[in-house]
């Protein structure tokens, strides 16, 4: 942390933030612009997956949302947004990055999110999953018509990477 391609730093949510992150929700047909408590709550309790993708020449261009789900492993995306200038760039794919290390060290095993299906989002969603974490879509369930008109529940396994067991030098000799 800080992540970077070309001009691309991935950061953690700030106050400075909100605005932008405000903004950019309300371009959003399918989302609830978040109000400054809740980010300010989200950045007091879960500032480890709320991520902001800046361009070093003209700011912030993508952030993520998300929020840990306790005792279960999982993580939920909320909200994923790149902004027209960041769609040229690479940001969404430095933000996933920067995810997949946030929850290897969190050892998270699924991240769930929802989106329409088959939309430009869920396809570009899709793609990058494949490619940053190597793992594949599966559906949850239809959500609630009153919660998300059309929307769709999905989710991905974190394989986490075993770590393999080497005997110890006293485990050795007790052999013998």
């Amino acid at each position: 942390m800080p992540t970077s391609s070309s001009h691309i730093q991935v950061r953690r949510l700030n106050i400075s933030d909100f605005a932008f992150v405000r903004e950019l929700a309300s371009q959003q047909s399918t989302f609830t612009i978040p109000p400054p408590y809740v980010l300010w709550l989200l950045l007091k309790v879960y500032r480890n997956v709320c991520l902001v993708a800046e361009d070093d020449r003209i700011g912030p261009v993508a952030y993520l949302l998300a929020i840990p789900v306790q005792p279960s492993g999982s993580l939920y995306v909320w909200q994923l947004a790149v902004s027209g200038k960041g769609k040229r760039s690479n940001a969404i794919l430095q933000l996933l990055r920067e995810l997949r290390r946030t929850t290897q060290k969190m050892r998270i095993r699924r991240i769930m999110f929802s989106t329409l299906p088959q939309s430009a989002t869920f396809r570009m969603i899709r793609r990058y999953v494949t490619t940053v974490f190597g793992s594949h879509l599966g559906v949850n369930s239809a959500l609630p018509s009153m919660i998300a008109p059309g929307e769709t529940e999905y989710r991905f396994e974190l394989f986490q990477r075993k770590v393999r067991q080497y005997p110890t030098k006293t485990a050795r000799s007790s052999r013998r």
